[in-house]
């Protein structure tokens, strides 16, 4: 956000039946301290079709993972629509430590143009939030966190 400006970053909040409130309401309020835009592009029917879609192939096993990723690769799907359709960077999320044990979902977390914290374990991320949060340039956005 300090490198790009406010007006370049689109946030784009993708909630399910498991997201909640709170969730919801941080993303506001962090959207609001920035001064950036928001969208908000529910994903439960797109979830919900394709788990229908599976279900006669999936039809007498227990659901599992499987379906834990469908939620992650829906938000992925739609994330490289608008990026594709804006023209815009999609950034993963993954880190180090997610990408050395497994955790980021191929085709859903990892996917975008590039991955901004790739080189960084999860410590260091939560360093790096906690000095930046400290440390705000003069004219940059949002006041320090308390």
């Amino acid at each position: 956000m300090d490198a790009l400006g406010a007006d370049r970053v689109q946030g784009v909040r993708l909630p399910s039946r498991f997201t909640s409130q709170d969730s919801q309401d941080d993303a506001d309020v962090e959207a609001q301290r920035l001064g950036m835009r928001l969208d908000t592009i529910p994903i439960a029917e797109v979830v919900d079709a394709v788990e229908r879609t599976l279900a006669p192939t999936f039809a007498g096993r227990e659901r599992d993972i499987t379906e834990e990723n469908i939620q992650a690769r829906a938000r992925g799907l739609l994330l490289m629509a608008v990026s594709n359709k804006f023209g815009a960077m999609l950034l993963t999320t993954g880190n180090k430590s997610e990408m050395s044990v497994g955790y980021a979902t191929l085709y859903g977390d990892m996917c975008g143009g590039y991955s901004v914290l790739k080189d960084l374990y999860k410590t260091e991320v939560y360093a790096l939030a906690e000095w930046r949060n400290r440390c705000v340039p003069e004219g940059a956005l949002g006041p320090p966190v308390k």
